[in-house]
């Protein structure tokens, strides 16, 4: 991410071509600044068609003129951060009725300029060296070359990852909802629909999959003034690839029938994905064995890019240091996907108004106690931090208001 001290904008954020001036000024301008957000009032559904055929709104990371020109022109918020540099972050906002006319849900898009895509946490790195360049094995499967502590080591690399407090009245009180998106950790982990291949396991791999299919979930967590807390349920990236004080894997990518719905649009090395906790079945992984893949064996990352000849392990290729799943209860609530695109981020996010457990009951269960219920026609502040390929340094917002106009 830019790293000066001031950075007036990112692209899509009105930066200056060198030497650009404004109306004679001997100094660049600086973006008209609107500090406070408008949550616009949308529906779910909305036409998109000379045919007046609808669909629902997407969360995919690709921001489209259709579903986000209602909101108008985006607040432009001011991070600031030390080490994480000073830039801005658009952010746009819309809460929507169902067909019903009834409150649904509440959406945000935060776009913020960024250097490099980091989609990488701690992965797993090898320094074997399987073939020589004349592709002769060079190692003995006997020997369990591959499966030795001291062939393996852990990146300090770090994911891109955002944070976001949505206190819970106008004056910025707790407690607060906070909301954790992470490249790697959070952002791969999409449902499945039922309909795709057989086995997937219903209101677990494919909950969610008929209304954002694409959207993956992210972290909840609940803030009563002591800090956050995760949300009741199960996160997305609990199961570690790797036995405590080891950096040998447990398991690599499997090119089994659901890696390509279970890490859609993902390439193999972001994840590796489970159906369920442990003692769960395994889904598009399988156990890293010597040579289990033949002589030489082959790495799922090489065999992810088809112009790469050599798919054996070569020094620097890597594992995950974690598989994911998706998660449970009130952890499910939020969902959202990014995309890095020509030095930019982009990053969807949508929660119901309300949130409750998944329930076919009738009257529906109460609301979840351990998040900030919303309602059209109030006021909150919200707070929005984000780490670019770090956990140490962070640029972060002052609270800023939040109003869903009704």
């Amino acid at each position: 991410m830019f790293r000066a001290r001031l950075i007036r904008a990112g692209i899509l954020f009105a930066i200056a071509a060198a030497g650009t001036t404004s109306c004679g000024k001997t100094q660049f301008t600086q973006p008209n600044l609107k500090t406070d957000v408008v949550s616009v009032q949308a529906f779910e559904r909305f036409l998109n068609s000379a045919q007046r055929e609808s669909r629902e709104l997407l969360i995919d990371g690709r921001v489209t003129n259709i579903e986000w020109d209602l909101t108008g022109n985006p607040s432009v918020i001011l991070l600031e951060g030390g080490a994480g540099g000073n830039y801005y972050v658009l952010v746009r906002s819309l809460w929507t009725l169902n067909q019903f006319g009834e409150n649904d849900g509440f959406y945000l898009l935060l776009e913020w300029p960024d250097r490099s895509e980091d989609r990488l946490k701690e992965p797993l790195v090898t320094s074997v060296d399987v073939l020589s360049d004349l592709g002769d094995t060079l190692i003995n499967c006997s020997s369990d070359a591959l499966l030795r502590e001291t062939s393996w080591s852990r990146s300090q690399k770090q994911e891109d990852q955002v944070w976001i407090e949505l206190f819970s009245d106008a004056a910025g009180s707790f407690p607060a909802d906070v909301w954790r998106w992470g490249a790697e950790t959070t952002d791969p982990c999409t449902p499945v629909n039922g309909a795709e291949f057989i086995g997937a396991v219903n209101d677990g791999d494919t909950l969610g999959s008929t209304s954002h299919p694409g959207a993956g979930f992210l972290e909840d967590l609940y803030d009563v003034g002591g800090g956050p807390v995760r949300d009741q349920g199960d996160w997305t990236y609990i199961v570690t690839n790797h036995n405590p004080g080891s950096n040998v894997p447990l398991a690599i990518a499997s090119k089994g029938s659901r890696d390509s719905r279970l890490n859609r649009a993902k390439p193999t090395p972001y994840v590796l994905w489970r159906g369920g906790r442990p003692p769960g079945p395994a889904t598009v992984q399988k156990p890293f064995l010597a040579c289990e893949n033949g002589h030489p064996p082959d790495n799922p990352v090489r065999e992810d890019d088809a112009g790469i000849r050599d798919k054996s392990w070569n020094p620097g290729d890597y594992v995950p240091s974690f598989s994911t799943s998706l998660p449970s209860e009130s952890q499910l609530d939020v969902i959202g996907k990014g995309q890095w695109l020509a030095g930019k981020w982009a990053l969807e996010i949508r929660r119901d108004l309300t949130t409750r457990p998944v329930s076919d009951a009738v009257p529906p269960p109460p609301p979840w106690p351990d998040d900030v219920q919303l309602a059209p026609g109030r006021r909150y502040m919200m707070r929005i931090s984000i780490y670019d390929g770090t956990t140490k340094t962070t640029s972060q917002s002052q609270r800023f208001p939040i109003y869903l106009r009704p």
